[in-house]
C-alpha cells in the first residue's frame, strides 16, 4: 500500500510533476524504497508527514529518470534541432540531445544513494531509520 495518495501529493506537496495516471505506480515504488530505508518501522495506521513527502520526492525523482530514458527511447528525425546550417555545399550539423539527455540519467547506484539521501533528509530526524535495538 502506497504512503500517501495523489490528493495528499497535490494539496500538501504540492506536486505537479506526476500525472494522476501514473502516481499510483509510483507512489508505490517510492514507498517500497521507503520502507526499505526504515526498516519496516512505519506504522500504516499513522504514516507521518516527513514519510508522506519522503515518499512524494522519490517518487517525482523515479518519474523523472522514467521520462528522461523514454524521451531517448522515442526521440526520431522530427525532434532533432539543427545546431548549424551551411548554405553552399549544403551542410546542416543536428544537436545530439540524447548525449544531454543521457547525461542526467542516473545510474542504478547513483539512483539509489540518492534516494538514500533523500530518505535521510526528510527522515533523519523521526527515529525511523534507526536499524538497532532500542531498550
Amino acid at each position: 500500500m502506497p504512503y500517501v495518495d495523489y490528493e495528499y501529493y497535490q494539496s500538501k506537496f504540492y506536486g505537479t510533476l506526476i500525472p494522476i495516471s501514473e502516481f499510483n505506480k509510483k507512489a508505490l515504488e517510492a514507498s517500497s524504497k521507503v520502507n526499505y530505508y526504515t526498516v519496516g518501522n512505519i506504522d500504516s495506521d499513522n504514516i507521518p508527514t516527513q514519510v508522506k513527502n519522503a515518499t512524494c520526492s522519490i517518487a517525482e525523482l523515479l518519474y523523472e529518470q522514467e521520462q528522461l530514458k523514454t524521451s531517448i527511447t522515442n526521440q526520431n528525425a522530427d525532434n532533432k534541432q539543427i545546431a548549424s546550417e551551411t548554405l553552399g555545399p549544403r551542410s546542416i550539423t543536428y544537436l545530439n540531445n540524447n548525449f544531454e539527455i543521457s547525461k542526467q540519467i542516473l545510474s542504478d547506484s547513483d539512483l539509489n544513494k540518492k534516494i538514500r539521501n533523500i530518505c535521510h533528509e526528510y527522515l533523519d530526524d523521526t527515529g525511523l531509520m534507526y536499524r538497532g535495538v532500542y531498550e
